[in-house]
């Protein structure tokens, strides 16, 4: 029983007692319990999910500082997870009981006229409806028959084209095997690419781009068809900005079985056609809205792709292009910017993203030389955003002495100095 006496007043609810009955009340939901201190709906282990993770919380305080757990917080640590275990058995084996039968409905001799009266309204307005003559019909009035004239099919409008278009500086791709997944440049040269991947959202794109261009930066953006017929001025302006544009498929779909089963084997349903398909869709939506050709590159969406598709979409032209991994050094150049949530246990700060692109490679040889950075041009995130770095991310790669360039000149360098030592590093296949 929910008592509303119980539960109206804040001093009432803190001292988890009635005033007026002293029936004790429920800690997480001010029902009315008895002597007991929770209900039977849950509250009880929504109490001890709570106390268990207080203590997760410390224990990983003291992992994040580098600090040894005190004894004291691990035994804590232990209690409340099996009391958890322990109200969760209580609540699984718990017999509930039979919800109260309702009084059944009794008609009274007083209701009668209440139900007697509009259903002879009805019949009154009904019968004389029935009884009364039908209307005369009106006139017939002499119609001329209507001209047909002939439907001229209408012709699609597309979206204006740029007067001066400037196109993008796109070499011809170098001799890599089709399989290959650029995720590097030469480590040879101090040169860094920003690639941005163009989804649905665009949120931050307007932001980026203005600092893109006060910069001076070219960088390398990856759109889907959605993305493009969404936002169709956005996309001119990058072609103005003279940003390179490559291909992100149609609809931003899943390819492997990566999210199930971390594996990189084909979807069913994913075949030769569906690639060849997707990407030539979106690349004439593309030249329709800017007027130009895309760029020879793609990126397969959530990283999901393996040698047999990047060779499918290679047979139409296209290099597939990821991103800059260390796996001995445990670093990556994903900005994790797609992370909303910052409870996350990948969750990066604008400010941790900064320093982990300035700092990628410090003590080894190549550094961050031929890194690809990834990141997007929409976000979920409220506050902290990383565009808001990107400033200073670009002026510190600068002091470092890096020179912003996009993929395609990567692209090119390894092409004319694919002999030199330090090559073998520069594309995974």
């Amino acid at each position: 029983m929910r008592g509303t006496f119980c539960s109206s007043h804040p001093a009432q609810r803190a001292r988890r007692r009635c005033f007026r009955c002293g029936t004790r009340i429920c800690h997480a939901c001010s029902v009315r319990i008895g002597v007991r201190p929770f209900c039977d709906k849950g509250c009880s282990v929504i109490h001890a999910m709570q106390q268990a993770a207080e203590a997760e919380w410390r224990v990983q305080g003291w992992i994040i500082q580098g600090t040894p757990v005190p004894p004291r917080d691990r035994r804590l640590l232990g209690r409340r997870r099996r009391a958890l275990a322990a109200e969760r058995m209580a609540l699984r084996t718990r017999r509930w009981a039979p919800a109260p039968s309702r009084r059944p409905l009794v008609l009274r001799p007083g209701w009668v006229p209440l139900f007697l009266i509009p259903v002879l309204f009805v019949v009154y307005h009904l019968s004389s409806l029935v009884l009364s003559p039908p209307p005369p019909a009106p006139p017939k009035l002499a119609i001329p028959a209507p001209t047909i004239q002939p439907v001229v099919p209408r012709v699609p409008v597309f979206p204006p084209k740029p007067a001066h278009p400037i196109p993008p500086r796109i070499s011809k791709l170098a001799p890599l095997p089709p399989e290959t997944n650029l995720s590097r440049g030469p480590t040879w040269e101090r040169k860094v690419a920003l690639t941005f991947d163009g989804g649905i959202e665009a949120n931050v794109t307007v932001e980026i781009l203005d600092t893109l261009r006060n910069l001076g930066v070219r960088a390398t953006i990856f759109l889907t068809g959605q993305y493009i017929t969404r936002y169709p001025d956005l996309v001119r302006r990058m072609i103005r900005d003279r940003h390179e544009i490559g291909n992100h498929t149609f609809s931003h779909p899943h390819l492997t079985t990566f999210g199930v089963n971390h594996r990189q084997d084909t979807l069913p349903g994913v075949t030769k056609e569906f690639v060849q398909g997707g990407l030539r869709r979106v690349a004439r939506l593309f030249e329709e809205v800017a007027g130009v050709p895309m760029s020879p590159y793609w990126r397969a969406p959530y990283g999901e792709h393996n040698p047999e598709i990047r060779r499918w979409a290679a047979e139409i032209g296209y290099l597939h292009v990821g991103w800059t991994r260390d796996p001995a050094a445990g670093e990556d150049l994903d900005t994790r910017d797609w992370v909303a949530d910052p409870h996350s246990p990948i969750y990066y700060r604008a400010e941790e993203v900064r320093e982990r692109i300035l700092n990628f490679g410090r003590g080894t040889t190549a550094q961050a030389n031929g890194g690809i950075i990834l990141l997007h041009l929409g976000t979920q995130r409220r506050q902290d955003r990383i565009n808001g770095e990107l400033p200073a991310i670009i002026a510190g790669l600068r002091t470092q002495g890096y020179h912003l360039v996009p993929v395609s000149e990567l692209h090119r360098a390894l092409a004319v100095g694919g002999g030199e030592k330090g090559s073998a590093v520069a594309a995974e296949r």
